[in-house]
């Protein structure tokens, strides 16, 4: 196989959030037929969005809307599964367009281009613009909504667009395995021998790995929820401390899909313990009973 060079250029397909910068940065930093690289690609946020001037034979681009380009060349498309959508959103929730979106006050503010904007304003009837600070249960019970209907969230539909179009020369890279640094470095490994790039995985590409991993506090708890929703199937108090809005929506979720005529509360504050949350379901009043209309059709 021909080694990679220009304009047999590898085009990294990517939905936003999902790390594409990183590893555009990290191929053209280690591959042996580019100039070298010595910037740091992270931003104070952690995002790899600073400006390098990076060789031509990589290049990334978000596919959706406007499609897939230059389809006859290399690809890398990251992809995802339900699994990913909850660490996902921890992270992109709160830097969007590399901006520090701080989700703790219980008045929010934000920004012009943030994502879920259009679908806030239209579902709750609310005009965001400059002189707006929404409360923080509108946002949170936003988030839970598409976490309550998985199938249909954002993340997992575009994703399907992704990896149905059919590509002449494509390696699908989870984007879990950014998280883990044995199944990234094996991944590069694939890469490396589909695309010849010539990979020099020293000891300078395990520091720029650790470095970005490092960026994402939210990976050292990624098992928060699991843990608090284990604790409420096996009736143990444990208490619930510093959730982010992510994870209180997700938990919210799945109270209401596990419960199907039990509505989470539609306050800024959360509960403290796992006691809480079984006493909340086990009093719910029966005359609020019923099927909640936010949900979809069929409760799994």
């Amino acid at each position: 196989m021909e080694r990679l060079k220009f304009p047999n250029t590898l085009h990294i397909a990517f939905q936003g959030g999902t790390h594409g910068h990183f590893l555009r940065h990290f191929l053209d930093r280690f591959s042996k037929h580019t100039p070298a690289i010595t910037q740091s690609p992270f931003t104070e946020l952690g995002t790899s969005h600073k400006e390098i001037n990076y060789s031509e034979n990589f290049d990334r681009y978000h596919p959706i809307p406007d499609g897939f380009r230059n389809s006859k060349e290399p690809h890398c498309v990251i992809t995802l599964s339900k699994q990913d959508v909850l660490q996902l959103q921890r992270i992109v929730y709160i830097r969007p367009a590399d901006l520090n979106l701080d989700t703790n006050n219980n008045k929010i503010k934000l920004p012009k281009n943030f994502m879920d904007s259009a679908g806030i304003e239209k579902l709750y009837k609310i005009k965001i613009d400059d002189n707006i600070e929404i409360p923080k249960f509108i946002l949170r019970d936003h988030v839970k909504l598409g976490f309550s209907d998985i199938d249909k969230h954002g993340f997992i539909i575009n994703n399907e667009i992704l990896t149905k179009h059919k590509l002449e020369n494509v390696h699908y890279f989870p984007v879990s395995c950014f998280w883990d640094k044995e199944k990234f470095f094996n991944q590069l490994k694939i890469l490396n021998e589909k695309f010849s790039l010539d990979l020099f995985l020293g000891n300078d590409a395990k520091d720029i790995y650790e470095q970005f991993i490092e960026k994402m506090p939210q990976l050292k708890t990624r098992n928060r929820c699991e843990n608090i929703i284990s604790a409420i199937k096996e009736k143990r108090d444990i208490p619930i401390l510093n959730l982010d809005i992510i994870e209180e929506a997700y938990i919210y979720s799945w109270i209401e899909t596990s419960y199907k005529n039990v509505l989470a509360p539609f306050t800024n504050s959360f509960f403290k313990r796992t006691a809480d949350i079984n006493d909340y379901i086990k009093w719910y009043p029966h005359f609020y009973h019923g099927m909640n209309p936010t949900l979809p059709n069929k409760i799994t």
